[in-house]
């Protein structure tokens, strides 16, 4: 089954940003319910996370492990694990060390076991090969389906790392409330491949459970996916038992021997606590607590973030007059500003200076202001937020 991000295809524009829609969560310590929580097949979601079109992670490509590119990606993931009420993903202590086609597959068990279904047994060493043959080629692994291959294939391109292919597969593998999908096998008039590769990755049933011996196979290029004009980039490919057929050869990697690189939570029914754990949502990084990123304070280049990287700096003299300048890292089509101090509303005046840099300019009443910064990302208006406190001094 394939999935490609739009995005990189320079497919249409996408529509309007549905928002994502999250249960409410205490303000005190909170942990996962049962296992079996989730959503299982043949059950899927109604809809895809819309979250997942809005925040892009900013990687280098999938062995950035930088805080830019993993804290927003575990957001995106943990997103849809709050959804289904879940307990959050807790990455292993050795994650930097594993293979991209280990974290692929750590990461896919991880997905299984928090629902309460059994850990495949590892990595096999001929189903390694044929995931491997699919990541490379950019397409779907050979003998793929229910056919003499004996397994259930699914491939993913141009994502920045498995953390967000897990997250496409699981939460956004069917289409999005106004009827779009980043599927290509999923459509509202065509939905046989809707949440196919969800499916594959969480079997469970009669049919495709594998039985004792449940290995999958996992593999990763780094330029296995034409994205057009010339542009490679990543490929992920994943491979799963069905049909009852064990696979007796070598294991790779194993689960058991990984577990217990796991945080105990992880490693006890999906325990861990959301307390302290960052989500995507429309607004950017929200700590589950309740508290979002708090804005900066005047002066400062930090601020609340849209889901990709912004540099907010500005000043307020005590004549009232506010410049703010905004410095993105990705290219918006758009920018408003609007100021809020009680009841009083003010719409601040954006010029675009240069490509990546706009100035926000108005006068505002002295008092302590909330600038809200809507970045819109396509033609169709689909936005992304950041927020900024703002303190005009009163004159002397």
């Amino acid at each position: 089954m394939t999935s490609r991000k739009p995005a990189l295809l320079a497919l249409a524009a996408i529509a309007a940003l549905i928002a994502c829609s999250l249960p409410a969560v205490s303000s005190g310590s909170a942990t996962a319910s049962s296992p079996r929580a989730g959503i299982l097949p043949p059950d899927n979601p109604q809809y895809s996370l819309a979250v997942m079109r809005l925040l892009w992670p900013l990687c280098s490509g999938a062995h950035d492990y930088s805080k830019a590119c993993i804290e927003p990606s575990l957001a995106m993931l943990n997103a849809g694990r709050l959804r289904e009420q879940l307990g959050p993903v807790v990455l292993p202590s050795n994650w930097q060390q594993l293979t991209v086609a280990e974290q692929l597959f750590v990461l896919t068990e991880l997905e299984r076991t928090a629902r309460g279904l059994p850990a495949d047994s590892g990595l096999a060493a001929d189903w390694n090969a044929a995931a491997q043959t699919g990541a490379d080629a950019g397409q779907d692994p050979a003998g793929g389906g229910r056919g003499a291959g004996g397994f259930q294939a699914v491939w993913a391109g141009g994502e920045p790392n498995p953390i967000v292919v897990i997250a496409d597969w699981i939460y956004a593998d069917g289409v999005f409330a106004d009827g779009s999908s980043q599927n290509l096998g999923c459509t509202p008039a065509t939905s046989a491949g809707c949440w196919r590769h969800r499916d594959f990755v969480l079997h469970d049933t009669a049919a495709t459970a594998c039985g004792s011996r449940c290995a999958v196979g996992a593999a990763f290029s780094a330029d296995g996916f034409s994205a057009g004009a010339g542009n490679r980039r990543e490929s992920y490919a994943e491979v799963f038992g069905i049909d009852g057929r064990d696979n007796s050869d070598p294991l790779e990697f194993t689960w058991s021997s990984e577990r217990r690189q796991l945080p105990e939570c992880e490693r006890t029914g999906d325990s861990c606590s959301w307390v302290g754990i960052k989500v995507a949502t429309a607004s950017g990084l929200e700590n589950v607590r309740g508290s979002s990123s708090q804005p900066s304070p005047t002066g400062s280049s930090q601020a609340q973030r849209p889901g990709f990287a912004v540099h907010l700096s500005g000043e307020a003299s005590r004549s009232g007059r506010v410049s703010l300048r905004i410095r993105t890292r990705v290219r918006v089509l758009g920018v408003s500003v609007g100021a809020r101090s009680g009841s009083r509303r003010v719409k601040l005046r954006v010029r675009r200076r240069s490509k990546l840099v706009l100035v926000a300019t108005g006068t505002l009443t002295p008092g302590r202001w909330t600038l809200t910064i809507r970045y819109r990302r396509t033609r169709r208006g689909a936005q992304a937020l950041s927020t900024r406190r703002l303190t005009v001094p009163r004159r002397r």
